[in-house]
């Protein structure tokens, strides 16, 4: 799914071993929501994306399941997953 989204705070340098995450506001919804997007397979610094710039990401969806060990329950977990994005606007260009 291709969303655009807003960058609402600075991309930090990779860690080694770690999936970079940034954190957007996608265009368009009225609730002015802030979600987490990992990036596996892009570096998001050096694609440039900064802050306030927006961009077109490619979104896939990724589910966990943890079950408690003691008691049997399950917690369910989403996360967003980027492998393809493209400037729309930057702030600096």
């Amino acid at each position: 799914m291709n969303l655009k989204a807003v960058i609402r705070e600075s991309v930090n340098l990779k860690v080694d071993g770690q999936p970079q995450s940034v954190i957007v506001e996608f265009v368009g919804d009225k609730k002015k929501q802030h979600f987490e997007i990992l990036f596996y397979d892009l570096d998001p610094y050096n694609e440039g994306i900064r802050k306030w710039d927006t961009w077109e990401l490619s979104i896939k969806w990724k589910s966990d399941i943890f079950v408690d060990p003691k008691t049997g329950k399950k917690s369910y977990f989403t996360y967003l997953l980027c492998d393809k994005a493209v400037p729309v606007h930057q702030m600096g260009k």
